[in-house]
């Protein structure tokens, strides 16, 4: 098969689960594609939040409010209850949205690097424990537009991992 037939193939494949992905409702899942790895990909909105603008976490201000070294050691405290040992060394990042009440929203992208930032997958048992402490987190902020309009961001949560512990949490 040629090349540009297969390219047109996978575009329409990806279409096709990216739709079954984003618009039909289902409980927890994991899908993962090319382009990243989706968790809990149920979609629920606030129904108040449903027209508010989506912006990034750095231009409105809404990192979460506890510091780095805090979330790191409750991040540690939370994956040592498992008693399993993690010894890898790398970054796991958690994208989702915040909605304009102060939600974590469910449907969150996950994004795994090695040390070197080359993508890599992780242990399925890891990032679930990662996703867990994410979901633990009820602190997120609200903000306002300048306009005063309220706002849904996106952020992140990258955990830098080293030999199986979590070093920093960012930002």
């Amino acid at each position: 098969m040629p090349d540009l037939i297969k390219q047109q193939l996978q575009m329409r494949l990806t279409a096709a689960l990216l739709f079954l992905l984003f618009y039909i409702p289902a409980s927890s899942q994991n899908f993962v594609l090319k382009g990243g790895e989706y968790m809990d990909t149920v979609m629920t909105r606030n129904p108040a939040c449903a027209k508010a603008p989506v912006a990034p976490y750095f231009s409105v201000d809404a990192k979460y409010p506890r510091s780095s070294e805090t979330l790191a050691a409750e991040a540690n405290s939370f994956l040592q209850r498992s008693n399993q040992h993690h010894k890898v060394t790398g970054y796991v990042t958690f994208r989702f949205v915040v909605d304009c009440a102060g939600f974590r929203q469910p449907m969150t992208q996950v994004l795994q690097t090695d040390a070197a930032y080359q993508k890599t997958h992780f242990s399925k048992e890891l990032i679930n424990e990662l996703y867990a402490f994410v979901q633990s987190l009820k602190n997120w902020r609200t903000v306002t537009a300048p306009n005063g309009m309220q706002v849904n961001y996106f952020t992140y949560l990258t955990f830098k991992i080293s030999n199986g512990k979590v070093v920093a949490v960012i930002p």
